[in-house]
């Protein structure tokens, strides 16, 4: 395709090299965004691998537009003028008509490409990665290394790559930092201390009791009408070894009610199964139950009739920096 812009820091788009005028040729026009480098950290190895990726892959827009005109542009035309190339995946078209609306789709599809190809051109990022290129050109006078013409790497691969370390070092603190919680958590007087802890928060509308063996914590939820018994299970690998199961008290001669088990198994699929501050605090987050919107919706109920039985925790921070957890409520498919 005639006209196909060099990859460079200085190189200009179709649209700014037609006269001056930015949206020559393209009536919608694209923004031009300014070029910065603050928020980027060039001393990072997957900065510099995702910015070479993101100009391989402008590459391969420009090698792909070369085939644009004449080949894809005229394709419904190829038939016609050469019978011979014509087949099952080529058919000659049956009307003036059909020609005229395959040669119309194929020239959205090619303006659609095009735009989409000045959108990556003029995107912040890769603005960003020209502005950088720019510095380096000015820092070494214009002598920089030639390159082969060959790209050396596959930067996508590279960058999958990175990113699977990361999220493995991410995974690794979290679980370090789980252990030290729990470890924390047990040398202030162990579980019961947890519980005597929360106790003393004094929620409105929240009982909290111990069993006679003192093996079983009950959750009342007084203006939801809803009981929960709260027992220590080992095994579980996730969790380290132990972690807590919910179950529904039941009283006698009164059956389970959706909502209680569907409450119940929202707070089963919790993150955090070991930590039990944090289940106390979510059983306790649906004391207002009959009264709380669905954040996503903004409804009581969904089509099932069931009021929002999930809770997502959400950290917020108060104007003088203390942090506090506040809990969402979501119906199951609203989550």
């Amino acid at each position: 395709m005639a006209n196909v812009p060099s990859v460079g820091p200085n190189a200009r788009t179709p649209a700014q090299s037609n006269g001056g005028v930015p949206n020559a040729g393209n009536q919608q026009g694209i923004k031009h965004e300014p070029a910065t480098t603050e928020s980027m950290n060039w001393d990072s190895e997957r900065q510099l691998v995702s910015s070479l990726w993101k100009l391989q892959e402008l590459e391969a827009k420009i090698h792909q537009l070369r085939t644009l005109l004449p080949d894809r542009l005229l394709a419904p035309l190829v038939p016609i003028v050469n019978p011979r190339r014509a087949g099952p995946n080529r058919p000659v078209p049956k009307s003036p008509q059909m020609l005229y609306e395959q040669l119309s789709q194929a020239a959205r599809d090619g303006v659609a490409e095009i735009d989409d190809f000045k959108s990556t051109w003029q995107s912040p990022d890769m603005q960003a990665v020209w502005a950088r290129m720019d510095e380096k050109m000015k820092e070494c006078n214009g002598d920089y290394p030639q390159p082969t013409g060959v790209w050396e790497h596959d930067y996508d691969k590279l960058l999958e790559e990175l990113d699977k370390e990361e999220r493995t070092s991410q995974s690794r603190d979290k679980r370090a930092e789980e252990e030290q919680s729990r470890s924390q958590a047990l040398s202030a007087g162990g579980w019961k201390g947890i519980v005597e802890s929360f106790k003393q928060k004094g929620l409105p509308g929240v009982r909290v009791l111990l069993s006679k063996n003192e093996d079983v914590v009950t959750v009342v939820l007084l203006k939801a009408g809803m009981s929960f018994d709260i027992q220590e299970v080992h095994g579980q690998e996730e969790s380290g070894g132990m972690g807590w199961r919910v179950s529904n008290k039941q009283s006698p001669g009164k059956p389970k009610t959706k909502l209680e088990t569907s409450v119940s198994m929202s707070l089963n699929q919790r993150p955090r199964k070991w930590d039990l501050a944090y289940l106390l605090e979510m059983i306790s987050s649906y004391s207002e139950i009959k009264k709380t919107p669905c954040v996503k919706c903004n409804k009581m109920i969904d089509n099932t009739t069931l009021l929002p039985t999930i809770r997502r925790s959400k950290t917020v921070e108060s104007p003088d920096g203390k942090k506090s957890t506040t809990w969402e409520a979501y119906h199951q498919n609203c989550a």
